[in-house]
């Protein structure tokens, strides 16, 4: 008996790649390796109280740090559990080591407890890798690991049997994990891109999760913009990427995009867009125009032409083509973006205005007053809902690492969890934005966040309705009040599970909650009555823009 296990050889493949955090919910198929962490001292552990969340946790780790995590589920109904997040994590290219103790090889077929085909995980991550011997443990869990380190990024799930875990491997060889690094041959399509950029006269940036993901890739974002003098949008994925504070940004895509702002994508003449899929959620179905000529900078070949034509595609990294573009770029005269985001923006808020949606029992004065009593370097995590949209656009972000918002997968119940670790990852205060309905669907994590004791400010815009849905035109024709409901205590439950809580309901009491929130050690909560029958974000995007083509 060497005493080495598999649990040991998992524990050290993930330390050599850099992995700290192990996030997981402890069950008799994962013992061998919760004991190993545990007992070895070398990664910090966060028990999540269900296993929905515990990808939720790691991907707002990784979302708040740039640094992977792993997880770690039975096998069955744990697994299941996580899939929510293992997909949320592969549409946002989060890489998460998922271990699943999964059941043993020759027991398949019998019945066993938890029995799932493995793959049924094969459309959630970016790679399902079945461990079955263990003379392949070390190089299968070293693959798995290479995948989800390498660009573009995304979940893996390492189903090790909990017996091979537990089992004494011998002289297994440590598994030795070395990420690809690719290259890519684009000078044909740098010199055609660097063509259209040099002779646009209306350009426009537009920013993806690739530029939040790539190494200088904001910096890219702004040397783009202030070459081509063009002003900015984002999507959901890429908000943060450009200061939100600085003139040119037009806003965040999706049904909620500024009527100014589509009309500013329709009058460019070209687009850059850096670093996206163009899904459909942060392109309203894809209704949003491109401009007159789109070029498309994407590490996922996949992506070209999957949504809009592009003109020019260039696979790369977003900060590595930046490098390339700026290289004698001259764009001459452009429309001069400071100015087309001044307009967009002051015609925006002269909207809001004449619609009393900043009036302050309204969910965009609530955010602005949140973000006015909030450092400006304050990690903040956002769940999915109606007030989400309103988010992005009126509540600014300033770096991507800042804001930590889903992409595409929108899936309720991420914003507590990911502001767990985000708070684990950063050891500074967090701020978690999230509605009423959201938070029903994670409020198991205030326990986890008393019992670690973490700095985070959960804030509730509780409208007692899930918004989304309710004011929908397929509901809205439905039965009156066929699907009200009322909103739980939110101030009540949170105190017993070990969470400071106020109730207010006015924006200044919010604003000044939330102050003295993040001024102190430990959870807090802020549950916040808002106005149940404002109109949503996208229905506030909907007005005639002044601005034209010129």
């Amino acid at each position: 008996m060497t005493g080495r296990t598999g649990a040991d050889v998992v524990h050290d493949a993930l330390r050599d790649a850099g992995v700290e955090l192990l996030v997981g919910l402890p069950g008799t198929q994962t013992l061998a390796l919760d004991r190993v962490v545990a007992d070895r001292d070398e990664m910090t552990y966060v028990m999540a109280r269900h296993e929905t969340a515990i990808p939720h946790v790691a991907w707002g780790y990784y979302e708040a740090t740039g640094r992977p995590a792993a997880t770690l589920t039975v096998p069955g109904p744990g697994d299941t559990n996580a899939m929510h997040g293992l997909q949320n994590a592969h549409e946002d290219c989060v890489p998460i080591l998922h271990v699943s103790a999964d059941v043993a090889p020759e027991h398949r077929g019998k019945g066993p407890i938890h029995e799932l085909d493995p793959g049924t995980f094969d459309a959630v991550v970016k790679e399902n890798v079945t461990v079955e011997r263990a003379v392949d443990l070390p190089s299968a869990v070293a693959a798995g690991i290479e995948t989800a380190l390498t660009e573009p990024y995304g979940p893996v799930r390492l189903g090790v049997p909990a017996s091979l875990l537990a089992a004494d491997v011998g002289d297994a060889p440590d598994a030795a994990v070395a990420p690809e690094t690719r290259t890519y041959d684009n000078a044909a399509a740098d010199a055609a891109a660097r063509a259209l950029l040099a002779d646009a006269e209306r350009p426009l940036v537009y920013a993806g999760g690739g530029a939040r993901r790539s190494p200088g890739g904001p910096e890219a974002v702004r040397e783009l913009a202030d070459a081509l003098d063009a002003p900015v949008l984002t999507s959901y994925k890429g908000k943060g990427v450009f200061p939100e504070d600085d003139p040119r940004c037009l806003g965040v895509t999706g049904s909620h995009t500024p009527a100014g702002a589509v009309a500013a994508l329709d009058a460019a003449d070209v687009v850059l867009a850096l670093g996206t899929d163009f899904d459909g959620v942060t392109t309203d179905g894809w209704s949003l125009p491109m401009g007159d000529a789109l070029v498309h900078v994407t590490l996922a070949l996949s992506d070209v032409d999957a949504a809009y034509d592009a003109d020019v595609a260039i696979v790369d990294d977003v900060a590595a083509a930046a490098d390339r573009l700026l290289d004698g770029l001259d764009s001459g005269d452009t429309w001069d973006g400071e100015r087309v985001g001044r307009d967009v923006r002051a015609e925006y808020e002269r909207h809001l205005a004449d619609a009393d949606l900043l009036d302050p029992e309204r969910a965009p004065a609530l955010l602005r007053a949140v973000r006015n009593a909030t450092p400006r370097d304050v990690p903040v995590t956002t769940d999915v809902g109606g007030f989400r949209l309103w988010s992005m656009q009126a509540f600014d972000a300033h770096t991507p690492e800042t804001f930590v918002t889903a992409g595409s997968w929108a899936g309720m119940g991420v914003g507590l969890p990911a502001a767990i670790g985000a708070a684990v990852g950063r050891d500074e205060p967090v701020l978690c934005l999230t509605g009423d309905g959201g938070l029903m669907m994670c409020v198991h994590e205030l326990h986890t966040l008393a019992e670690a004791d973490l700095n985070v400010t959960v804030v509730v815009s509780n409208n007692a309705d899930y918004g989304v849905i309710s004011k929908s035109p397929a509901i809205r024709d439905a039965e009156e009040g066929a699907f009200a409901w009322d909103a739980a205590d939110f101030a009540t439950v949170a105190e017993g599970m070990g969470v400071r809580a106020t109730s207010v309901d006015t924006v200044t009491a919010a604003a000044d909650a939330v102050a003295a929130a993040l001024a102190r050690d430990g959870p807090d909560l802020v549950d916040v009555a808002v106005d149940p029958d404002e109109p949503s974000a996208a229905a506030a995007s909907e007005y005639e823009s002044d601005l034209d083509r010129a």
